[in-house]
């Protein structure tokens, strides 16, 4: 729940002296906020959803992802993690350490695209988006989300 402030309410707790309370006001709305599960916080970034990312298709498009590892897949001087959040999966290719299988993670990266085709399937292309991690912003581990 967000909860607006109006200018004429700041004007008066400034007029009347009472910036200790409007502090306080604050305050109890930025802790109220710690029982929200991590995934409503978006931190300020505008956080897609994997299936709009896969959808659009915006290749080079700089996103701010968020979902659950369900996959994980190591190669020589990268790897890679498949990243579900309700609307799909995606993997995400990254030169950073592999997260573990269940943990939440918050990234910074650009959609790409490689192009499969076959000729036994008429050059139907089966390419697939992914996701090049640019940053891990956070990481929640698994471990922890009870916590």
């Amino acid at each position: 729940m967000t909860t607006a402030i109006k200018q004429v309410w700041v004007k008066f707790f400034i007029r009347e002296g009472c910036i200790g309370s409007l502090s306080l006001m604050f305050a109890s709305a930025l802790f109220s906020c710690g029982n929200l599960p991590l995934s409503q916080l978006n931190l300020g970034f505008n956080v897609a959803s994997i299936g709009e990312v896969q959808q659009k298709r915006q290749v080079d498009a700089e996103v701010y992802l968020r979902g659950k590892v369900e996959n994980r897949a190591p190669f020589v001087g990268n790897a890679a993690y498949q990243l579900e959040d309700g609307t799909g999966s995606i993997w995400v290719l990254t030169k950073q350490d592999l997260p573990k299988l269940g943990d939440e993670v918050l990234l910074k990266g650009e959609v790409r695209y490689k192009s499969i085709t076959l000729k036994e399937l008429a050059g139907k292309d089966l390419g697939e988006v992914y996701v090049e991690e640019i940053e891990q912003l956070q990481r929640t581990p698994s471990s922890e989300k009870g916590k």
